[in-house]
């Protein structure tokens, strides 16, 4: 029996840019060990696992390494592909239960709008080894229960960011997201996001990072309405509204193969 898989790069417009996600539409629940395997196969940053349920969809996402809470662009991924595939037509939402409970996408012309749970950080010690991991002096630490958030001074230090993945992965969080001020008048904030621990040293562009990232800048520049550039080597463009205890995530997304397993 073949199976296939839809490769769709997310928080892009472009082929070969944003994060890629494999995505597994499945009439009902796969087995565990099958699950993890194909994620460790398809080695993308996420792999995401579908199958209908009363009221949406189940939705899990696989690292090659761990399955996680929330993911950002296998969603966007995952609701494109839907209705790219006519499971859903263009003016459904598409309804998601996930870890993080029911999770809500929506098109809005060209953008997929994802209803996300914020990710609110607490200040906290920047902590032993952090910052000889990263190589930089944080401005700031902060913690989400998920993650380490830390701003660094600028845009230079951001971009020029080569971690010791190994020291980050001894850290007891899935990832450090690091952030800066933006110097390009078209983003109000960069990022990067490194996650050794789950099995992806650089992810290219992090939906559930903009969770965290959203209520930050919203606390630092008093707005809820951000566009944000995540500065890896692939890059991605996320535009965002915290609302409350919610943050809307915008990001589009252009299918760019299809995988076909055998086994």
């Amino acid at each position: 029996m073949s199976q296939i898989l839809h490769v769709v790069d997310a928080f892009t417009a472009k082929p070969f840019g944003g994060n890629p996600a494999a995505v597994c539409l499945l009439d009902q629940p796969a087995d565990e060990t099958w699950m993890k395997l194909v994620a460790r196969e398809m080695n993308l940053s996420e792999t995401a696992f579908l199958h209908p349920v009363e009221g949406g969809f189940s939705l899990r996402w696989l690292t090659p390494a761990v399955e996680v809470k929330l993911c950002g662009h296998a969603t966007l991924a995952s609701a494109f592909t839907l209705w790219e595939t006519g499971v859903l037509k263009n003016d459904e939402p598409a309804r998601f239960q996930t870890l993080s409970g029911w999770l809500t996408c929506w098109r809005e012309d060209a953008w997929i709008v994802m209803d996300f749970p914020a990710k609110g950080c607490e200040p906290c010690a920047v902590p032993v080894g952090l910052a000889e991991a990263l190589g930089c002096e944080p401005v700031g630490c902060a913690l989400n229960g998920m993650d380490y958030l830390v701003e660094v001074a600028d845009e230079a230090v951001l971009r020029a960011l080569k971690p010791n993945f190994t020291a980050l992965s001894l850290l007891p969080v899935r990832g450090v997201i690091v952030t800066c001020p933006s110097n390009d008048s078209r983003y109000d904030f960069l990022s990067r996001f490194f996650a050794p621990a789950a099995g992806v040293n650089e992810d290219p562009v992090t939906g559930s990072a903009h969770c965290a990232l959203g209520p930050y800048w919203q606390t630092k520049l008093g707005r809820a309405d951000f566009t944000a550039y995540q500065a890896s080597q692939r890059g991605g463009l996320v535009k965002l509204s915290v609302r409350g205890e919610r943050v809307l995530l915008r990001g589009q997304a252009v299918k760019v193969s299809e995988v076909k397993l055998h086994h």
